[in-house]
Formats: C-alpha cells, structure tokens, sequence
C-alpha cells in the first residue's frame, strides 16, 4: 500500500484511533468468550474435544495477534490523515500493514480448515466426505500460496518496510486475487453442507431450520465482500491510514465472526442445561444430534443398537428411534439418558440415539 507523504498537503486533523481500538477490542472479546464456550462444552460437558476445535484454536491466536497488531499501529499514526504522520514513523506502519496482511491470510485460512474438519463430522457418504477433503487441501495450498505472496512481496523481506526501497514487486492484482479468491471460498464453505442438511431425514421445518442455523455463515461473506471493496478503496487512496480504519475493521468483522459463527452450533449442550424447558420444546433442537448419528450409524453399521429403522441408500442416511421416556433402551455404563440424547430428548415422541459419538459433533 503506498504510503508516500505530498509535502505540499499541511498535517491534517482528525483520528479514529479511539473507535478502530475499541472496535477491534469488542469483536475480539466476543469471538474468544463464544469460542471460550465452545471448548468448555466440548471438553467439559460433552468430553469430545476434536480437531476443528483445535484447528479454530490456531486461528483464534492469529486473530488475537491480528487484533495486536491493529492497535499498536495506532501508536505510529494508523486511523489518522497521512499528512500529519511524521516519516520516521512510515517503517513502522508499513510493517503493521505487512502484518496485517500475513495474520489475516493465516487467520481466515485456519478457520476455514476447522469448519471443514467439522463438516467431516456430518458427512455421511464417501462421496461427500472426498469433497471435504479435497476442499481441505485446496484451502490449505490456497493459505501457502498467499501467505508465500505476501511474505516474499520484497527481495528481501525486510525492504517492504523500507519507504525508500525499490526491491519490491507490484502486488495490487496478486493481492486483488487474494480478497477476491477469499471471499469466493467463504461463500462455497457455507453453501457446502446445504445439501447435506436439506436431504437429512427430519420434517421440513427442522430442516429449515438447520438451513438457517448453517445460512448465518452468510454474514461472514458480507464482511470479506466489504473488506475486499475497503481494502480496493484503501490501496488507491492517497490518505491509506485514515481509509484503512474501514478496511481493518471489517478485516477483524470477518475473521472473528467466522469464528463465532463457527462455534455458536457447538453451544447448544451447555445452553440447553441452562434452559432445559425452553429447548425442549423446540421442534429443532436435536438437529445437530441427527446428523451426527446418521453419520456415527452408517459406519457401524448399526451393530448393537436396538430398535434400528434401517439405511436410506438413496441418500446415505442411517436413522434410528426409540420410544419415549427412559424406558426406550437400556442406557449404557457410565451413560445418563441425556449423554445419549444430548438433553434434547422429546418427551412426547420417539427421539434419535446413538450410543457412542452421539455429541461428537456439539
């Protein structure tokens, strides 16, 4: 980004230092309480800590040191008018910016790889399972590639925040391409599961509302979508750190709302101990739970589960049911009718059950 001083424009007042700060703060605090609350239900409450939960665990440190980054550039004169930043400061805002760039990527990068590791935990079928892999593998070459675009932008390294160095490649389209192809994958990630979910055995309106559960992500393609336009509208101003408030907001808006929308669905277990009598009598409440034992049934192929309804082979469905109350099967050692049910359970109908895994997913 050019940071290139007119000396003909006089220092210009105004900042938005105090609102880029608090902003970056707030959105922070929210992804680290909602994914600190993530990682207590699944260790604590559901004892089924997996790899999308350590995955989003790196992404969150990268967001922490994204959300470092934004505030300490404020001290070298970010969120202000270029003309009034003195140049021993320009090194040290254009280091923030090359920082910026590399936390971001890896960031989103990782987030994106733990949604995908916890789509593999609904898969159902092979074939569904080889697209999120090979959807794994294309983010992960996807994070290299752009990670190596941004560290090595400069022969050497260090020249990028050098003002006075001319031993830099042009990066605009590189970089255009890097917002463009990110906001692309956000909107394949979220629209990934939908056809999972619509074609899941459950009535309609729990499929409904799985759709709109999972069309939340939505929001975070809205935020890449403003933060390629701000960041298009950043690398041609004149003025880059008072137009690049907009852009480092929406940057912390996208990378810690993919969190939280990632780890909200894995809530439902602490809250609905919290509220039992509102969820239980929500027509969607054990919907995660059915698509978890779908999959869990389908490579057990049902052995040792009674009262087992059989495969749908026309979609790779397993659906089980017992009857209601807690006289439906024998519960387990070291089971509560709640561990097999996720404390869902419809008192008034059959519910779906597995023993084992049944909360993996949660």
């Amino acid at each position: 980004m050019p940071l290139a001083k007119n000396p003909n424009v006089p220092p210009q007042p105004g900042s938005r230092q105090g609102a880029l700060i608090g902003l970056q703060i707030f959105f922070i605090v929210i992804a680290l309480v909602v994914y600190g609350l993530r990682v207590y239900t699944r260790r604590i409450i559901l004892r089924s800590l997996g790899n999308d939960d350590y995955v989003m665990g790196v992404a969150v440190l990268f967001s922490i040191a994204l959300t470092i980054n934004a505030c300490i550039s404020t001290v070298h004169g970010w969120a202000t008018h270029l003309s009034s930043i003195p140049e021993s400061n320009i090194p040290s805002l254009l280091l923030s910016i090359w920082l910026s760039e590399l936390l971001f990527t890896l960031s989103t990068s990782f987030a994106k790889l733990s949604i995908l590791l916890f789509y593999l935990r609904l898969a159902t079928t092979a074939t569904y399972r080889r697209v999120i892999y090979g959807s794994i593998v294309f983010i992960a070459v996807w994070a290299v590639a752009f990670t190596c675009v941004v560290v090595f932008q400069c022969h050497p390294v260090s020249a990028y925040w050098d003002p006075n160095s001319t031993a830099c490649d042009s990066p605009e389209i590189a970089l255009f391409i890097h917002g463009l192809t990110n906001t692309v994958t956000d909107v394949y990630i979220y629209i990934l599961p939908m056809h999972l979910v619509w074609n899941v055995q459950l009535p309609k309106r729990q499929r409904i509302g799985l759709l709109i559960i999972f069309g939340t992500g939505f929001l975070v393609c809205v935020a890449g979508a403003l933060r390629l336009y701000y960041s298009i509208i950043t690398d041609k101003s004149p003025d880059t750190p008072w137009e690049g408030f907009y852009l480092w907001t929406w940057e912390s808006i996208e990378v810690n709302l993919g969190i939280v929308c990632a780890s909200a669905p894995c809530l439902k277990s602490m809250i609905s101990r919290i509220l039992p009598k509102f969820f239980s009598s929500q027509a969607s409440s054990s919907d995660f739970q059915s698509l978890e034992v779908a999959s869990r049934l389908r490579e057990r192929k049902g052995v040792g589960m009674g009262g087992i309804g059989g495969m749908d082979k026309g979609r790779g469905f397993v659906m089980t049911t017992v009857t209601a109350g807690r006289g439906g099967r024998r519960v387990g050692e070291g089971e509560s009718q709640d561990d097999l049910t996720g404390g869902w359970a419809n008192p008034h109908g059959p519910v779906l059950v597995a023993k084992g895994g049944v909360h993996d997913m949660a």
